[in-house]
């Protein structure tokens, strides 16, 4: 078993609706925190928060986020452990951003913290094939 199928399993995860898999790991009123993990051939397709959402860097590979704030403009940042290379342990994605994430190798594990709790009302998936820059 590969070391991304041992997470998964360890963690519990199940599939998750963007792409990946994810655990919730905590959940009050105030606050939810996921774990969130991708593989090589997985990515998070295009959707966006009514509320700001922090990814936290946790192991695997690095990971790109795509972000798009009016839908025509695409800009990046990556989530990683070599800050000497301008990795990001953590990044807030604002609400009402477009994003997308994949990650740069094999896997990458992320936590996911969204304030007040994260519902699925506020929550938008894109198209199966859109992106910013197809509008």
């Amino acid at each position: 078993m590969n070391a991304s199928n041992e997470i998964i399993k360890q963690l519990e995860m199940i599939p998750h609706p963007e792409g990946g898999h994810y655990k919730e790991s905590y959940r009050d009123n105030n606050v939810s925190v996921i774990y969130y993990l991708l593989t090589k051939e997985e990515k998070s397709h295009w959707h966006k928060l009514k509320k700001n959402e922090i990814l936290h860097f946790y192991d695997g590979d690095p990971l790109i986020v795509s972000m798009s704030n009016n839908e025509i403009n695409i800009s990046e940042i990556i989530l990683g452990r070599n800050i000497k290379k301008g990795h990001l342990l953590h990044y807030v994605v604002d609400s009402e951003v477009w994003f997308s994430m994949k990650s740069m190798g094999e896997w990458s594990l992320i936590g996911c913290t969204v304030a007040p709790a994260f519902n699925y009302k506020d929550f938008e998936l894109a198209p199966k094939n859109w992106s910013p820059s197809k509008n």
